[in-house]
């Protein structure tokens, strides 16, 4: 088990102590790697979050705290995520990994975070497995051929897309009408179905190649009343009931009317912007999501600019003018859990625009990055909305001014 994962269970098994404990749902509970709070009353899971936010920034030496009262509550704690990559394992298990293990993944048969449909789907690809003799995949000797089913949903519209991530088929060995047979059983349990290839020993679910089986080619989902298309690899917020929550709490700390969205993924925040009145430029590294971002800002009839691009590239070659010309009055930020790249880090500084929010789904690292930014912006609000119940992490705001 790796240093940091040792320490995230040892600081909840610390914090915890006198909190209300009920009893796990999932009978894998302390086994698997997903839930590692579901033995914790949600109430008190919350206060939890807000004392292990607190303690990164106090190992930090940040004096910035979290109050009680600042976390806006999941409106669902069980079935609310719209995403789940499940690995499979060589002997066709389906699941997730076992906490602290990569090796390894655990053969589930009940799961009570993404939908109550969920185990039925992945039992249908486990016997389209054995009917053909498909092995799983091998993650130390990077043999084998089914990878990770992936399963995606739209909580609003009632779609739901999967899709089968394998090796290469590089003898030719998977008979021709296995996958018209993987469409034929799973037609009544999704609305679109891809095939997924990763030719790379990476243990990612992203494919590089994809052959759509049957349905649309995209996901939607509504938020807030804007209807978003997603790609099967596309990021998005992983619970849509908190996502809305999420979008209307950011958007009551934008103040100014000139934004710069950056990490905009397929638009997510950029087309509520823009749907406020603001003038708003969205800026992300995956191209396919920018396409995406420019077609769910016609689809919801907003105006909106974009660019794709790595963050850290594109301020030291074509943003420059693209940010001088747009002359934002605030800058939104919503990095991957790594968090900012130094560069922009010392970007940001530079800039010294009004306002600056900040989005964080790793608190840990948004904490190491306060130490620099709060040598130019003043941290004015912090606040939260759990999007992830039964695990230890959670999504903070922090709108800062410059000082």
């Amino acid at each position: 088990m790796k240093k940091g994962k040792r320490e995230k269970l040892s600081a909840i098994d610390e914090l915890s102590v006198g909190l209300s404990h009920v009893k796990a749902r999932c009978k894998y509970f302390g086994e698997c790697g997903g839930c590692l709070m579901q033995n914790i009353d949600y109430k008190d899971q919350v206060e939890l979050k807000r004392q292990l936010v607190n303690r990164a920034f106090e190992k930090q030496g940040i004096e910035a705290r979290l109050e009680k009262g600042a976390i806006t509550l999941s409106p669902q704690q069980w079935y609310y995520r719209n995403r789940m990559d499940y690995p499979v394992g060589e002997n066709a298990e389906i699941g997730l990994k076992p906490f602290g293990k990569w090796r390894d993944v655990l053969d589930l048969k009940e799961c009570f975070v993404l939908s109550k449909e969920t185990p039925e789907i992945l039992q249908l690809v486990r016997d389209w497995m054995k009917s053909y003799d498909l092995p799983g995949w091998n993650n130390v000797r990077y043999q084998g051929y089914v990878r990770y089913v992936v399963i995606r949903e739209g909580k609003r519209t009632g779609e739901r897309m999967v899709m089968v991530v394998t090796a290469e088929d590089k003898m030719n060995a998977v008979p021709p009408d296995a996958w018209t047979e993987l469409a034929r059983r799973l037609k009544s349990s999704c609305t679109t179905l891809y095939h997924g290839v990763n030719p790379l020993i990476t243990d990612i679910s992203i494919p590089e190649q994809l052959n759509l089986l049957f349905g649309p080619e995209f996901l939607t989902e509504k938020i807030n009343g804007y209807t978003y298309k997603i790609f099967p690899s596309s990021f998005f917020q992983t619970n849509s009931e908190g996502a809305e929550l999420l979008q209307q709490r950011v958007r009551a700390h934008v103040k100014g009317a000139r934004v710069l969205d950056l990490y905009c993924g397929l638009g997510f925040f950029t087309i509520d912007f823009a749907a406020q009145g603001k003038k708003t430029f969205g800026v992300e590294l995956d191209a396919a999501a920018i396409e995406l971002a420019r077609e769910n800002a016609k689809l919801n009839n907003v105006e909106a600019g974009f660019a794709a691009a790595s963050m850290e590239e594109w301020i030291r070659g074509e943003g420059p003018a693209i940010i001088k010309d747009f002359a934002a009055d605030s800058i939104v930020v919503d990095p991957p859990r790594m968090g900012l790249h130094p560069r922009v880090v010392d970007w940001l500084k530079d800039q010294k625009v009004p306002e600056l929010i900040y989005v964080s789904c790793n608190y840990e690292q948004l904490a190491r990055e306060m130490l620099e930014l709060q040598k130019v912006y003043k941290l004015v609000a912090l606040e939260a909305v759990d999007m992830f119940p039964h695990t230890p992490h959670i999504e903070t705001i922090a709108r800062f001014e410059l000082r």
